[in-house]
């Protein structure tokens, strides 16, 4: 089966094309790793009254509006470490 020019040029992915999408990857992967650094401190000190079972109602909230936003970015991480893989997977399998 021949391919056509538009499947051969989807295949054959440049060194400098790999470049430019991992850079990109690991910024989202660095950007994503953890809260701002304000919110990143309120959410430890949040985290350790929540251990210590000393949060009040409204820290409550805030902490679980903290831990949302950190889950959004540690999926937003984890998509980007697997799309890295990719590239890399490709990358020894040629």
């Amino acid at each position: 089966m021949r391919r056509t020019k538009s499947q051969n040029h989807n295949r054959e992915w440049t060194p400098a094309q790999n470049t430019d999408q991992e850079t990109s990857l690991l910024e989202i992967i660095e950007e994503n790793s953890q809260l701002p650094e304000e919110d990143q401190a309120r959410y430890q000190h949040l985290l350790h009254m929540c251990k210590n079972e000393t949060l009040s109602d409204d820290e409550l909230t805030e902490y679980q509006t903290l831990l949302h936003q950190l889950e959004i970015r540690n999926l937003k991480r984890i998509e980007a470490l697997m799309a890295l893989a990719q590239i890399k997977g490709k990358r020894h399998r040629k």
